[in-house]
């Protein structure tokens, strides 16, 4: 069903606040949530609703926890987020990021002590809204095996990276095959994965998206997918003073603390000397798509264009009709 976006946001915070967060804690989190659906991303949309509730209701949230400056030297700075809801935190650590960018060029904020922190590409595109190209990265609890292994001990470990450009270049990727948010929504939604890209807890290959939650992802490109997974585990988990691997928790099942760590970059591309980077990018991306297409395909598009722009624009957004009466039943909760 189509919903107004205000009242979909509205609903959320309702939510949120129905569960003892604050008033900015959960507009910001509801706006990340309604922000995820109106790109078509409804894996990390109000999908996700229930589930941080419930992350809540186990204590794994603490409304009142106070984000601050751990350690800091010139544009580098690490975040303890005091077990905020963790768009609320990853909103701060953006904000930090661009402002030790304006003072040092360059700003590289760490988070540990958070929460999920919904799409990543959400505070890549407020970084390349502000002029700065923008990096994330987060890693998750254990769901694919390291190529050439067979345990689940990297997470699917997302990353993204937003330019300043018009076309919008906003790619958000996980790095495994499939992200475990998609493999979520079918298993919510009834649907089948592709051939391919899990295993079921045996070890066998399954498009049952149970099968694939109790078992494990894979990773996008065989080794180069694996290799992306343990830089981010250890950058975004291990440099920022955060767990890795399997001590890796609450990142999918809520019900446990969360360990995982952030990472944001904000480089200001006039540190670097070019005060025209900007518009020589967007000719480039510009000439890429006005190229020939192939065959099999209508247009050339960049990662995360369509997305971003339907975002920035829209005015309801699609909401399945028992997720919507969930919403609304956990907004009205005593």
């Amino acid at each position: 069903m189509e919903i107004g976006r205000q009242r979909a946001v509205d609903v959320a915070t309702q939510a949120f606040r129905a569960h003892g967060i604050t008033a900015p804690d959960a507009v910001q989190t509801a706006e990340v949530l309604v922000s995820a659906d109106a790109r078509g991303k409804h894996s990390h949309g109000l999908l996700r609703l229930p589930r941080f509730v419930r992350g809540i209701e186990h204590g794994n949230v603490d409304p009142d926890g106070t984000i601050a400056v751990a350690s800091e030297r010139g544009g580098a700075a690490t975040i303890s987020g005091g077990s905020r809801l963790g768009p609320a935190v990853a909103s701060t650590a953006t904000a930090e990021a661009m402002d030790r960018a304006e003072n040092h060029g360059v700003g590289a904020v760490g988070v540990r002590d958070s929460n999920h922190l919904g799409m990543l590409g959400y505070y890549t595109d407020q970084l390349q809204q502000a002029g700065y190209v923008g990096i994330a990265m987060t890693n998750t609890e254990p769901a694919m095996p390291p190529y050439g292994g067979a345990e689940p001990v990297l997470g699917t470990n997302p990353i993204a990276i937003g330019l300043p450009t018009d076309p919008v270049f906003n790619l958000d990727m996980s790095t495994s095959a499939i992200a475990r948010g998609t493999v979520f929504q079918e298993q919510e939604t009834g649907g089948e994965l592709p051939e391919g890209v899990a295993l079921d807890a045996d070890g066998q290959p399954t498009t049952d998206p149970a099968a694939a939650l109790d078992g494990t992802m894979l990773p996008f490109g065989g080794p180069k997918g694996s290799g992306l997974a343990v830089a981010v585990e250890v950058l975004a988990g291990g440099l920022v003073g955060a767990s890795m691997g399997e001590a890796v928790t609450g990142t999918y099942h809520t019900e446990d603390p969360c360990t995982k760590g952030d990472l944001f970059l904000a480089i200001d591309p006039d540190a670097l000397g070019v005060s025209d980077f900007a518009d020589r990018a967007s000719s480039f991306l510009t000439t890429l798509t006005n190229g020939a297409p192939a065959a099999h395909a209508d247009e050339i598009r960049l990662p995360g264009q369509r997305s971003v722009e339907r975002d920035r624009n829209a005015t309801t957004v699609t909401v399945a009709d028992d997720l919507w009466a969930e919403a609304q039943a956990l907004a009205t909760d005593d």
